[in-house]
């Protein structure tokens, strides 16, 4: 599906992409060329550590996945409980959390009608499904402990298999904690992407201001082409974020022209060769050492905020921290139901579901936000990068037009 073209001047036309999907690097070349693209470009990340996905895909060792082990049960646990599946749906709703607000959406939010509106979509939530797994274990222990221990009362006349609730009411803090910090850190790198998008977008309008007032005035190509290649550039980091969805190929054709497309998508970095260009652009414009400086400057910027989303994206908080505030809380909650049952009775499997769906919440919201810029509404920022800076290019004559001539002002003033 095409977008509306974006005229941004009689001599060029833009156009916003919004086709996405799989892209593959040609692998035309010799060998070695291939490998430094997938490894400059993140994808040997991605292919070759599955564990470490946005989709927080973890590979279980079965024997479909290791040489066959004549001691092995058999048993493929994927299959058995639908873990691929129940990613793959999970991937698919991070898109509708790409949500840009609008003062109505704020209305909304704040309303107090918020309450019955998260009641009513509870058993919607994506949270909510990819918790059925461990939840539904602790619903199992739960009702195996009542079970067990109404046998043990009932029919044997022993007494009851219970843990007594100070270890747990001493464990409480340092769980806290590691939730606290798990959440608080996920959310900084949230926040960090987001700041980096935001002033990738201001940058990208004050480049293209410069550029559109310095250059010379009869350069309408030069000025078309710099405000092309910064769309591109926005557009193409973005792919380059999410390389693993999303076709650099397909984003980038409706902006750049066929000859240009071709070059980049040679290139090992693409957003890389974009800023290059960029920079050719600014030295062809020839410009005072001052505005050449005043350009370089936003240019450097750009380099800054790739660098940082790559930092963000190829950097996860520490693994043996997600590890140990996972095991930590599931351990913590499968043992709860021994704790629950001499003040409980046969509600403590109503409670301990209760109680890991908190916890398991707060855990599973930090690891969802922890890779940002698949939940971030990056093309949201691209289309409005692609949308000012062509309105600036496309306006220039007419905003030009209301500054007064000089000369015009001092016939006014002699008259």
């Amino acid at each position: 599906m095409s977008a509306p073209a974006m005229h941004a001047s009689t001599h060029t036309t833009l156009h916003m992409p919004l086709a996405s999907g799989m892209y593959r690097l040609p692998r035309g070349g010799l060998p070695i060329r291939s490998l430094m693209r997938r490894e400059l470009a993140g994808r040997a990340l991605f292919k070759a550590c599955r564990a470490t996905r946005v989709s927080g895909r973890r590979t279980i060792l079965t024997t479909s996945n290791k040489p066959e082990n004549p001691g092995s049960s058999g048993i493929d646990l994927n299959a058995l409980f639908k873990y691929d599946k129940m990613n793959l749906a999970r991937e698919s709703d991070r898109e509708g959390r790409r949500v840009v607000f609008s003062p109505a959406l704020w209305q909304k939010h704040r309303s107090s009608a918020r309450y019955s509106r998260a009641l009513s979509t509870f058993f919607e939530s994506s949270v909510l499904k990819g918790l059925i797994p461990p939840v539904a274990g602790c619903a199992v222990v739960a009702a195996a402990v009542c079970g067990w221990n109404n046998y043990e009362v009932n029919t044997l006349l022993n007494d009851p298999w219970v843990i007594d609730l100070i270890p747990f009411s001493l464990s409480t803090s340092a769980l806290s904690l590691l939730l606290v910090f798990r959440t608080t850190s996920s959310y900084d790198r949230w926040w960090e992407a987001r700041k980096e998008w935001g002033g990738l977008l201001n940058r990208t309008r004050d480049f293209c201001r410069q550029g559109i007032t310095w250059f010379d005035e009869r350069d309408e190509v030069l000025k078309a082409q710099l405000v092309r290649y910064t769309v591109a550039y926005a557009y193409a980091l973005k792919v380059h974020l999410r390389s693993d969805m999303e076709d650099m190929q397909k984003t980038l054709a409706p902006i750049l022209k066929p000859n240009e497309l071709e070059v980049a998508l040679d290139n090992v970095h693409v957003p890389n060769h974009l800023l290059k260009v960029i920079s050719n652009i600014v030295r062809e414009a020839g410009l005072t050492t001052f505005q050449t400086t005043q350009m370089d400057e936003n240019i450097t910027f750009f380099h800054d905020v790739l660098g940082k989303c790559e930092r963000i994206l190829k950097t996860p908080i520490p693994l043996s921290y997600t590890r140990i505030t996972s095991r930590f809380t599931l351990v913590w909650l499968l043992f709860l139901p021994f704790a629950l049952w001499k003040s409980c009775g046969i509600a403590t499997i109503p409670t301990e579901v209760f109680v890991a769906l908190a916890l398991l919440g707060i855990e599973d919201i930090g690891v969802q936000i922890e890779e940002p810029f698949s939940v971030l509404a990056c093309e949201v920022i691209c289309g409005s990068v692609a949308m000012n800076t062509c309105s600036i290019l496309a306006m220039q004559d007419r905003d030009n037009a209301l500054v007064a001539d000089k000369a015009t002002v001092v016939h006014n003033v002699n008259a």
